[in-house]
């Protein structure tokens, strides 16, 4: 795995800059552009719903003209945009700039996840696979700190130039290994298409699985931070609970893919999924600190379990010349689960609750595995949804 090391750093990077400015942008189009709770709503969600329209795209271009080339444009294009925040200067034009941000985002992800596999065996995949999801979830620790202390410490224009240090940092560490790394896209055979591994159930069993488990993950840190203040939890113990979730999931990762070399990848998605669906119910009627904290650890523990592993599937069924569009498929379908979570559970928090609200999430879960469940299923004749 040694020689996957610099893209581990560019998934660190990477997800470091992504989620630096997580606790920043809410602030910065409250505080300078007045935006009403509606408004900030749409500029923190545009940037994730413009990535899951796009990662798609991208991920069937580094298919037809290589990861590389893909990989470096996603890049460059990921330092510059934080630099946009800088010159905005209505809601409308930081949307904007939220968007770009996104397709960047979207651009580099699944180039990267693609090369990841192309250059790990295929019985190690999981491994490699849980390992590079592992450094993306230290990512997400690491970055919302750093945003939080670089914004009460130098205010706002200084989380942007981090942010776009940290992205170029990413670039400027892959350059050195460029040329080890595959460049040349795989011709496909005539008659081939791009789409047929997405014939197989297993696959779109896969997919749902990102979708529902970061759906999950989508309510929980939306709507975590008010069900505390409504129970008397404070904003620093929510905030505790919210980083055991994403420090408890990389913990799993590289164990989960290695696992899942070993012993198969749907008994891990499903495990991990009935932890994961479990966990967010419990968040319905458990109301102190250390009983949440608990809850949190199991979901991570769950989504961990079940991403590693859908990810390395997904991978598994995809031709070569189709990796790249299979885990842009992967990566869409978690955009667009965090992204649909916070929003259709919000709805749904202001009609019944937030008790409510994490038991239908729950629900939602435990309906999903259902259907997980039926299309992981093996047997001859019926792997096909034709």
């Amino acid at each position: 795995m040694v020689r996957l090391l610099p893209l581990y750093m560019v998934g660190f990077c990477g997800h470091i800059g992504i989620s630096l400015l997580f606790p920043v942008i809410p602030l910065y189009a409250e505080e300078v552009f007045g935006a009403a709770v509606a408004m900030v709503g749409l500029v923190v969600g545009i940037s994730s719903y413009m990535a899951a329209l796009t990662m798609i795209p991208f991920g069937m271009l580094s298919d037809r003209v290589g990861r590389r080339a893909v990989l470096m444009i996603g890049l460059v294009m990921f330092s510059l945009a934080p630099l946009l925040y800088i010159v905005v200067s209505t809601p409308l034009q930081l949307i904007l700039v939220r968007a770009i941000h996104g397709l960047a985002s979207a651009a580099f992800i699944p180039p990267a996840n693609a090369l990841v596999v192309d250059m790990s065996p295929p019985e190690r995949r999981g491994e490699a696979l849980g390992w590079f999801t592992t450094v993306i979830m230290m990512g997400f620790i690491v970055g919302p700190i750093t945003g939080g202390f670089l914004l009460n410490s130098y205010g706002f224009n200084a989380t942007f130039y981090a942010c776009s240090f940290v992205s170029l940092l990413a670039l400027l560490l892959i350059l050195p290994w460029l040329r080890s790394m595959p460049g040349k896209p795989v011709p496909m055979e005539e008659g081939e298409s791009s789409w047929g591994w997405l014939r197989q159930r297993r696959a779109v069993g896969g997919l749902l699985t990102v979708l529902f488990i970061v759906f999950g993950s989508g309510t929980i840190v939306a709507f975590l931070p008010l069900y505390g203040e409504k129970i008397g939890i404070m904003a620093s113990q929510v905030g505790i609970i919210i980083t055991a979730i994403y420090a408890s999931s990389a913990l799993l990762r590289a164990p989960a893919g290695m696992l899942s070399d070993k012993i198969g990848r749907e008994i891990i998605i499903l495990f991990g999924f009935i932890v994961s669906a479990a966990a967010v119910a419990c968040f319905s009627f458990l109301a102190s600190f250390p009983l949440l904290m608990v809850a949190g650890i199991a979901f991570g523990f769950g989504m961990g379990l079940a991403m590693t592993a859908s990810f390395a599937l997904v991978a598994d069924l995809a031709s070569m010349n189709a990796r790249g569009l299979a885990m842009g498929a992967a990566n869409s379908s978690l955009q667009a689960g965090l992204a649909i979570g916070a929003t259709a559970m919000g709805g749904v928090a202001a009609v019944a609750g937030f008790e409510s609200m994490f038991g239908i999430c729950g629900a939602i879960l435990a309906a999903g595995l259902m259907v997980v469940l039926f299309l992981l299923r093996r047997g001859s004749g019926r792997d096909s949804l034709h």
